[in-house]
């Protein structure tokens, strides 16, 4: 009997020590997950409306512990919106997490079905490494099967950068290749460098404010706004002296200069990465020459040393990058801290850009004559090849080749043309007996040896006063005296002589009316051209040839 009461007094303890793991197991085990579409939503109320896939609709309480996140940046109840598509946990009529995007549809999760998001630090060809939010990188691999999505249109891996915020989808669990991928809009793209005195006192409702503010705007800082509010998302990072500070020291240093790098997020300028100068500015634009890893520093052609570190702005084709996507050779403006001969870069903006956005590219831009025009082949003879921004020549002859897709356009007519027009007409020199039969010359844009677009021509253009400008779309017109335009800002022009892009001190006007326009491996309207839109431009001064949109 004695045995017996200390077996029940023994079991009793033990159902004491485990209750507990069992409630929180009974806990986990309830809770359960939810993709669909927000419907309503009481921010006062704390409660949120969900229609699942399937067509039923949930309440739930959001609570203090309740993990939101846009784009896996920790956001509030207020910055979710009506109609977002959003994937979430729940335990009874509590969120316990609900994960939304910014931009395009992020597409059902089959149960099971791997998923990982991030920002691309480094592609090297088919490799992608993708930084986690939580700081991880991890290895991934596409195929010529991956599919790639993008404002919910399907483009070619091409039109990746490092820099973009994607989510990958894996057919199986312990696949590191990539099904599909997801690649954020242009919301990921910086909008605007700004500079500024912090005025701490006036930081309310989650904005910053900033007195006497600067643009970085046609390679200077210039005047912007007295005052300028700048919106914030929770724990964005901000440094000082090189390093990261908490948000909440910011008031100790009102009338401090910062930089801050924005991005548009629903239409208000966010800051995405801050840095505060803690002692003097220095300004350089010049060519990176060698970069030490190691010491985490990099020699100007001027032979300046400029030291880097996690803090440190980043930008390359308007995102904001890791340090190792610098290269030697890189041209960039260089923002630095310091004093003497000590200086810490705050901003580096790299100004590289070519045709191909990485080396999953393999796209080119020819010109030439036509020697023959053959069903589903053309040669062209004395060509030339836009090789890192500069025409180089060739006395051979190069193959190229076109199919159904190949969109053909006669300059002469100003009339598209079909493939089957294009082989049947005399466009080749050698397909006429006539000896003074003139030559027709043509501007192609092709994805390896395969014409994407090509445009023809009777007369040759002088590609000596030719020029690659790069910058970003301002204006767009379309009126009777000149036909359609682009005014570009922060414009830059590539100089051979000089080897490095040489920023323009006012902004560039081009007339595209008969300009080849390029955008993720098609051929596009006028109409199709937005503000905003990087650009990547070949023109013989007023008149633009060739404009690719980045």
């Amino acid at each position: 009997m004695k045995k017996l009461k200390t077996v029940l007094l023994i079991f009793a303890i033990l159902c004491g020590m485990l209750l507990p793991f069992l409630q929180d197991k009974k806990t986990a085990l309830a809770a359960q997950s939810l993709e669909g579409y927000i419907i309503d939503m009481n921010t006062q109320e704390s409660w949120i409306k969900v229609e699942e896939y399937n067509g039923n609709q949930k309440q739930f309480k959001v609570t203090a512990d309740t993990a939101l996140n846009i784009d896996q940046i920790p956001v509030y109840l207020n910055d979710l919106k009506i109609g977002m598509e959003v994937y979430g946990e729940y335990n009874r009529d509590t969120l316990i997490y609900l994960e939304s995007w910014s931009t395009e549809n992020p597409g059902y999760i089959p149960p099971g079905g791997k998923v990982r998001a991030g920002i691309i630090k480094k592609i090297d060809r088919d490799q992608i490494i993708l930084r986690l939010t939580s700081g991880k990188e991890e290895t991934y691999y596409t195929t010529p099967a991956t599919i790639a999505i993008k404002n919910s249109v399907n483009v070619p891996l091409s039109t990746l950068y490092e820099g973009d915020w994607v989510r990958l989808y894996f057919d199986e669990k312990d696949s590191d290749i990539i099904s599909r991928m997801k690649i954020q809009g242009d919301s990921v793209k910086i909008k605007a460098l700004y500079k500024g005195q912090l005025d701490a006192a006036s930081m309310v409702d989650d904005a910053l404010v900033l007195k006497n503010a600067q643009i970085f705007q046609n390679g200077s800082w210039q005047e912007y706004k007295n005052i300028l509010r700048i919106d914030y998302l929770t724990n964005f990072p901000v440094y000082y002296a090189g390093k990261a500070i908490p948000f909440n020291n910011l008031k100790y240093l009102q009338g401090k200069t910062i930089y801050i790098a924005a991005k548009d997020f629903f239409g208000k300028d966010t800051a995405e990465k801050m840095v505060i100068k803690s002692q003097y500015e220095t300004t350089f634009s010049d060519k990176i020459q060698e970069i030490n890893w190691y010491a985490s520093a990099f020699e100007l052609k001027n032979k300046r040393n400029i030291d880097f570190n996690e803090g440190t702005i980043f930008i390359k084709n308007q995102r904001i990058v890791d340090g190792y996507s610098v290269t030697p050779g890189t041209d960039a403006l260089v923002v630095a801290d310091g004093k003497g001969e000590k200086a810490l870069a705050s901003i580096v903006y790299i100004y590289d850009q070519d045709i191909n956005n990485s080396n999953i590219g393999q796209y080119y831009f020819y010109s030439g004559k036509l020697e023959s025009v053959l069903e589903n082949k053309v040669t062209l003879s004395d060509f030339f090849i836009l090789n890192h921004n500069d025409w180089e020549s060739f006395d051979d002859e190069k193959e190229l080749y076109y199919d159904n897709d190949t969109y053909i356009f006669d300059m002469e007519k100003m009339k598209k043309i079909t493939p089957e027009e294009f082989f049947a007409m005399d466009y080749g020199v050698g397909e006429s007996s006539s000896s003074d039969r003139k030559s027709w010359y043509a501007y192609a844009y092709t994805d390896g040896d395969r014409i994407a677009a090509v445009v023809l021509k009777k007369d040759m253009d002088s590609l000596l006063r030719q020029r690659v400008t790069i910058g970003t779309i301002n204006k767009i017109e379309n009126d009777g005296a000149i036909g359609a335009s682009v005014t570009l800002t922060d414009a830059k022009d590539w100089s051979s002589r000089n080897e490095k892009w040489m920023p323009k001190s006012l902004p560039v006007k081009v007339r595209i009316e008969k300009a080849l326009l390029i955008k993720d491996d098609r051929v596009i309207s006028f109409e199709d051209l937005q503000a905003g839109d990087s650009i990547y431009m070949l023109r013989d001064d007023f008149e633009g040839k060739f404009l690719l949109v980045k």
